[in-house]
This record gives structure tokens, C-alpha cells and sequence, in this order.
């Protein structure tokens, strides 16, 4: 259809270059084709549009906004459905699924309006986490001015904190589905101006070695081992300033992501250790993040 217009209009202009009354009469006969072409050509955009503005063609559009999350574009194509076929049964299941979107947008409304007055109140401690191939349980999470890991029967390892500092503590145990698993960040945010901003991260140290050999790495301690054991028990601590615990409330938290990795130590004992890897921990959470990155494992 639009070769059709371009060849009559280049016609056109092509004779109306010449003042013959032949050609005159030509040119009128091919402006009355052009008015022709033109309105059917608006005739078959307008049946387009139609077919596109089917009940099935938008049912198909909704469901697809829906999916992706669009709400307002859903109920749209749903509310086009109603205005334009009444009384018929597509429109009768637009106005079911018009509701039932209606009410998902006001408690989406609700539930923001509800976080926005409570803020960080809303979240919940967790004492268990699973992630892909691990989970995580939470033991025990403190203050203390000494961190003791590496027990190794009657002697065990001692970190103590430097004056005006404090260390914060966590005991867990992992278990694993896998025989080398990457583990997660334990962090520590302070609550600043309804933000929350990083004061660190806590490192790994196993709790306990089978004996004074095994910690030296004369023989291997299966129990500090995934590839033999299932869960493995750690003692993890950051030493960060006692003014910063006391000034604001401090949240510890869990990202969801798995980072320390297990190494291998060129000097000292024990010989294995867990290192810190790329862990892309944020320096600042909004309330938002803890939807899917991170959980709330300790509020002081």
C-alpha cells in the first residue's frame, strides 16, 4: 500500500510539470487514487489497531506486565477490556483479575508505607540461614575484650583487644553439601542517620583442633575439613572501637554470598586458615538491601 502512494505521488509532481489538458486530467484522476489509497490505507491501521486491541491480545499483555511486575500496566490492559467489551465473559475475568491486582497494589502501598514508619524495626534476628550449598547457624553473638579459637586441649589461641577497643564475637557452625565451599561475610554496620555504614568485617578462626599435632599440621584434622566433615564449627571476632558500639546501635549481619575461601598459611600455625576474598560487602545498607543480599543476625 505505501508503494502504491509513493508511485502516485511522483506521478503527480512528474506531470504537474507539464500545463497540457491531458495531462490535467491526469493529474486529477491520480489525486482522486491518492485520496484513495490514503483512506485505505488509514482503513487497514485502523483494523491493526483492532486486532491489537482484541480481549486476547490484551489478556496476553497483562498477564506478561504481571510477570515482570508491572502492576499499573497490568490493571491497564485489564480496565481496557471492561471499557471496551461489557457484558461479555473476557470482561468478566478482567474485573476478577482487575480486583485481585487492585488489592496486591494498595498492600504494596501499605507494606511501604509501614517500613518507611518502622524502619529498621521491621527486620527479623535469624539464627539459621541457608544459602545454596551451605547453612548457617548462628551460636552465639558478643562483645568481649578477648577472642579465643584454636583449642587444641589443654591450650588454646588468644587475641586481645588493644586499649579503648573492644572486639566483636560470633560463634557458628557451617554445614556444607559441598567439599569446598566458599564462606560467608560476617559484617558490621552502624546505624548513622537512618543509614547504616560499615565499622568491618569479622574473620574466620576454627574453634578446635583434635590435638597439639593436628593444629601444628603434623596430621590432618578431618574435623576442620569439609571434604571428610559435613559442619565445622568457627569462632570469628573484628576488633573495632569501644566509643563506636556505644555511640549508635550496631546491627550484624550476613551477606548472602559466599567469599572466605580455604588457604594455606606460609608462616605460623595452624596451617590451614579461611581468607577473605572479594566479598563486595557494601559500605552503606539501606532497608532495601535486606530483601535479598543481606539478614540480621544481632542488634546492639
Amino acid at each position: 500500500m505505501n508503494l502504491k502512494l509513493l508511485i502516485a505521488f511522483f506521478t503527480i509532481t512528474f506531470l504537474g510539470c507539464s500545463t497540457g489538458p491531458q495531462e490535467a486530467n491526469q493529474i486529477e484522476s491520480l489525486k482522486s487514487e491518492l485520496e484513495t489509497l490514503k483512506k485505505d490505507h488509514l482503513n487497514c491501521q485502523t483494523e491493526l489497531t483492532k486486532l491489537k486491541d482484541t480481549p486476547e491480545q490484551r489478556t496476553i499483555r497483562a498477564k506478561t506486565l504481571f510477570s515482570k511486575g508491572d502492576l499499573q500496566g497490568s490493571l491497564i490492559e485489564y480496565q481496557g477490556i471492561i471499557d471496551n467489551f461489557p457484558g461479555t465473559s473476557d470482561s468478566e475475568i478482567a474485573t476478577i483479575e482487575s480486583a485481585k491486582i487492585t488489592m496486591l497494589i494498595e498492600k504494596k502501598r501499605v507494606d511501604e508505607e509501614n517500613k518507611k514508619a518502622l524502619g529498621y524495626k521491621v527486620l527479623k534476628l535469624n539464627t539459621n540461614i541457608k544459602l545454596n550449598d551451605i547453612s548457617v547457624k548462628i551460636e552465639k553473638i558478643w562483645t568481649g575484650k578477648r577472642w579465643s579459637f584454636d583449642d587444641h586441649g589443654s591450650e588454646y589461641s588468644l587475641r586481645d583487644a588493644e586499649r579503648e577497643n573492644i572486639h566483636v564475637l560470633a560463634r557458628i557452625s557451617i554445614t556444607s553439601k559441598v567439599k569446598d565451599p566458599e564462606l560467608p561475610a560476617i559484617l558490621v554496620y552502624q546505624l548513622n542517620d537512618g543509614v547504616l555504614k560499615s565499622l568491618g568485617s569479622l574473620s574466620y578462626e576454627f574453634r578446635r583442633w583434635k590435638d597439639y599435632g593436628s593444629y601444628l599440621g603434623n596430621y590432618a584434622d578431618y574435623g576442620n575439613d569439609f571434604a571428610h566433615s559435613s559442619t565445622i564449627p568457627f569462632n570469628l571476632g573484628l576488633q573495632v572501637l569501644e566509643s563506636d558500639l556505644k555511640a549508635k546501635e550496631i546491627f550484624i549481619v550476613l551477606k548472602k554470598e559466599g567469599c572466605f575461601y580455604r588457604s594455606t598459611r606460609s608462616i605460623g600455625n595452624p596451617e590451614i586458615m579461611y581468607s577473605k576474598g572479594t566479598c563486595n560487602e557494601k559500605s552503606t545498607l539501606s532497608l532495601d538491601d535486606f530483601e535479598n543480599e543481606y539478614v540480621l543476625l544481632k542488634k546492639f
